[in-house]
């Protein structure tokens, strides 16, 4: 059985002849339970204070695990965060690249379309200038077909050769003359 500071207060001793001084032993037991009753408050303190020390370090561990446990979290929430992002950028350089294929490709396609519309539009201006090319030919070698025509029937045409000018000239001169001495004789 545990023996407490009040235990020692009232401990009694029973007598006997020649034993010890009751009132020393009063005494020694008074300071005896003084000193354990001191030491006793002194260990309930500690105590104490053990057991608010204890309880605060499983409030701080409690909340160091809540912290751990938040911070696991958020790394798992960060992590998956980071996949979801690489996943996306895969998926938009994929659908960029994709796209830009697509855009390099129609390009090509229209580029083809426009050169061979263009040569084809080639191919009809150069019909089209030969043709203009064969038709000024043809028109010149009909023109000076039709200049030597006309120049042919102005040498025959005796109004309109050298020797019937000369001769309409001489006619002109000499009704003038006519006309004009005619003119002067009349004062």
């Amino acid at each position: 059985m545990p023996l407490f500071p009040i235990d020692i207060k009232h401990q009694d001793f029973s007598g006997q002849m020649f034993g010890y001084n009751k009132k020393e032993v009063r005494a020694f037991l008074d300071q005896v339970a003084s000193e354990l009753e001191e030491f006793q408050k002194k260990q309930d303190k500690e105590f104490a204070r053990r057991e608010q020390m204890q309880y605060e370090v499983k409030q701080e561990a409690m909340q160091a695990g809540s912290a751990v446990e938040d911070l696991k979290r958020r790394e798992e929430l960060i992590s998956r965060t980071l996949v979801f992002a690489e996943k996306t950028k895969a998926d938009i350089v994929a659908n960029a690249r994709k796209e830009a294929e697509n855009i390099i490709h129609e390009s090509e396609i229209k580029a083809k379309r426009a050169i061979h519309e263009a040569k084809q539009y080639l191919s009809v201006l150069e019909h089209q200038y030969l043709q203009m090319k064969e038709q000024k030919r043809q028109f010149l070698m009909q023109f000076r077909v039709e200049l030597q025509s006309f120049q042919d029937r102005i040498g025959k045409d005796p109004l309109l050769s050298k020797d019937s000018e000369l001769q309409l000239d001489s006619e002109f001169r000499q009704i003038k003359e006519d006309i004009v001495p005619k003119q002067e004789n009349k004062p």
